[in-house]
């Protein structure tokens, strides 16, 4: 997950994710590629189980100044540095999603409609102490304290109120097709990089986790939003390539040169995306208010 988040740059890369120290990179364009945000965070966020977080003990940033983003802006980037982070260009329900480590925005249940459509440019900066002592942890543990913070953040300027719960709902699962998988195990043992990167729907990964590559899959317009889980049984790291046309949900054009996501999958990994019910973790917006902009 990311830049221990998750941007989304001009560069059209997709993903780029060192598992310990560095921040990670998730990079796409609103029209499309992978965003794995989440990242999600560090990566994977939503794949990290986080230090419970003592009540009445949230960790707060020093100062943040919010914006709304500029009309017509089709980037989405999510920065974290040592002693700051920057989003641009994300509505609210995308930043719980991401704060909450979840794997898909259809994890956000209900709100007011404008946390679907007004989009928010945030500059959050920690306190120096904060600095110090984050830089004594672990990274899972580091990345998490920065979640606190934006959790923080939505309450305080979005007066964020939410509710936990689990819902079943329609999946998708990653799945080894009958011909069997077609990936290979990554010569890369132990390293501490993995890397996923594309570009108009080539990707290349590099010792990359399947339970990394479903959450990143989920991002794609193609699977509709829908969480995808691994369910591959397939464990260790790889590394493989494959090349598909985006359609973005709207069908493959009939000259395209390479087959939509799905078949693919199938056809160049050894894998398949089979529609599920699951019972997946949700958080439901009780209430939430347009904040003040600085």
């Amino acid at each position: 997950m990311l830049q221990d988040i998750r941007p989304v740059l001009r560069s059209e890369r997709i993903l780029r994710r060192p598992r310990v120290g560095a921040t990670a990179v998730i990079q796409c364009l609103a029209a499309g590629l992978l965003a794995l945000g989440i990242l999600s965070g560090p990566h994977a966020r939503a794949q990290q189980t986080p230090k419970p977080a003592t009540a009445g003990q949230a960790p707060t940033f020093e100062v943040a100044a919010i914006k709304p983003s500029k009309p017509g802006d089709g980037n989405h980037n999510w920065d974290d540095s040592a002693d700051r982070v920057s989003i641009e260009n994300y509505t609210l329900r995308r930043l719980i999603s991401v704060a909450y480590g979840l794997k898909s925005e259809s994890q956000v249940l209900g709100g007011p409609k404008w946390i679907d459509h007004q989009t928010f440019d945030i500059l959050a900066k920690i306190d120096d102490a904060d600095v110090a002592k984050m830089r004594t942890m672990n990274h899972t543990d580091r990345t998490w304290e920065r979640d606190l913070m934006v959790r923080s953040l939505l309450v305080d300027r979005f007066g964020l109120k939410i509710s936990r719960g689990e819902r079943k709902m329609q999946v998708f699962a990653l799945v080894v097709a009958k011909s069997g998988a077609k990936i290979a195990p990554s010569p890369q043992k132990n390293s501490r990089y993995s890397d996923l990167s594309g570009y108009n729907g080539r990707i290349t990964a590099t010792n990359i986790s399947m339970d990394d590559f479903a959450h990143d899959l989920g991002i794609l317009d193609e699977v509709g939003s829908r969480v995808v889980l691994n369910r591959t049984g397939l464990t260790g790291d790889f590394d493989f390539k494959m090349n598909f046309t985006r359609d973005h949900g709207k069908g493959v054009p009939p000259d395209a040169l390479y087959p939509g996501l799905f078949t693919a999958l199938k056809e160049q990994l050894g894998l398949e995306l089979k529609p599920v019910k699951a019972t997946i973790p949700v958080v439901i917006v009780d209430s939430a208010s347009q904040p003040v902009f600085d």
